[in-house]
């Protein structure tokens, strides 16, 4: 017999395929918004770059930034505190390159995400009318920065973000990163961010937001996020709130990002932001929890119970039906994104792994001391944000 949860699943299912495929029909690429649109001026454009602790990332990311042909802009790179070679390096390209412009950081105040506080002050020396935030992670072909103000300019944005190409080279980068991309594109409709004003309704990727100067600073800029852990999307909201134009491209021909190199990487950044990004809503994330449970992984479940004879093969039919969308989903966001068609199938395993950072990121903000990021902790419990420095 086939019950009322098998029917909701696969009820739930359907909307997700239909959502993500909605998303991925109206979602341009940069190259398509720019081919022939150019800039008709040049305002001079700041790119901004936090780092701390990027040795491995930040030379590289700075030989693809010192390569643009865009005509008039400057570097500024902030080394929050490093303790490794980070500071070294960006002052070793200052010295060969004039666009390059190195900052110390000082020291992270109470009340501040480190993070935000970095762009903060990116954003106090910087001179351009146009802010581009970039991750010390990303690399960047020579025409990023003109397509995305080209793409401004004719989009009339005031935050243009776009979605880089994200490259994954181990198992559980493939695994389990595609989920960006899948909560992404199955959960939030990209055409009512442009049409509805709903600052619910909005996204933005940190790794390349370019604001324009008056916007950035009408909705308070990085202060108005200081204690946020997931600034890139509660900015994309004020962006909304405040009445500005927020646009969303694929900028995966123009942006390249490696965000983790290992399953230690993706289990402390997932944790760090999960339970955050619930507003720390215990409801919200248990509901969010048994949801992606139901719709990932039950199905998966239910198809071992029949083959086991435990369930009956009358409900074979529907559960073949949920499975297929999931990887229907999972394949056309693979060929979308270039992501790798081995790793669909794990996509159970997969979101159990996510299931357990969720519940690794409630464990640290409640019983642990805190979200942990980069030699820090957070404590949000603390009515002020309280940052205990030396956390691993």
């Amino acid at each position: 017999m086939i019950t009322a949860m098998q029917i909701s699943i696969l009820a739930a299912l359907i909307v997700m395929a239909l959502i993500a495929a909605v998303n991925m029909l109206s979602l341009r690429s940069l190259d398509s918004r720019t081919r022939r649109v150019k800039p008709v001026k040049f305002p001079l454009v700041s790119v901004l770059v936090p780092a701390r602790n990027e040795e491995a990332n930040i030379g590289k990311c700075l030989a693809t930034l010192a390569d643009q042909d865009y005509p008039a802009y400057e570097v500024l790179v902030l080394d929050d505190n490093s303790d490794d070679r980070t500071g070294a390096i960006v002052q070793e390209w200052q010295r060969k390159d004039p666009r390059v412009r190195y900052l110390g950081g000082e020291p992270l105040p109470p009340g501040w995400v480190g993070k935000n506080f970095a762009c903060h002050q990116l954003s106090l020396a910087a001179r351009g009318d146009l802010l581009l935030f970039v991750d010390a992670d990303t690399r960047h072909n020579r025409e990023s920065i003109r397509k995305g103000v080209a793409a401004m300019e004719g989009l009339e944005a005031d935050l243009l973000t776009v979605i880089p190409r994200q490259v994954m080279k181990s198992f559980w980068e493939n695994a389990v990163l595609p989920f960006l991309h899948f909560t992404t594109f199955c959960f939030l409709p990209l055409p009512l961010v442009k049409a509805v004003r709903d600052p619910r309704l909005a996204m933005a990727v940190g790794q390349f937001m370019l604001f324009r100067r008056r916007a950035y600073d009408a909705i308070g800029g990085h202060r108005a996020v200081k204690d946020v852990m997931v600034e890139d999307v509660w900015m994309s909201r004020l962006i909304k709130k405040h009445g500005f134009a927020l646009r969303v491209l694929d900028g995966g021909s123009a942006v390249s990002c490696r965000m983790y190199s290992s399953l230690k990487g993706i289990w402390h950044g997932f944790s760090k932001n999960l339970f955050p990004g619930f507003k720390f809503s215990l409801p919200a994330i248990t509901l969010v929890i048994f949801f992606n449970f139901a719709t990932s992984v039950l199905p998966f479940v239910s198809l071992a119970a029949i083959i086991m004879g435990k369930m009956p093969a009358q409900v074979l039919t529907v559960v073949l039906a949920q499975i297929g969308l999931l990887m229907a989903i999972r394949l056309s966001l693979s060929v979308r994104f270039s992501m790798s068609y081995a790793a669909i199938p794990t996509h159970p395993l997969a979101m159990l792994v996510v299931i357990s950072m969720a519940i690794n990121s409630v464990r640290w903000v409640l019983m642990a001391g805190g979200s942990r990021w980069k030699g820090r902790a957070y404590d949000f419990r603390k009515r002020n944000l309280v940052t205990i420095q030396g956390e691993q």
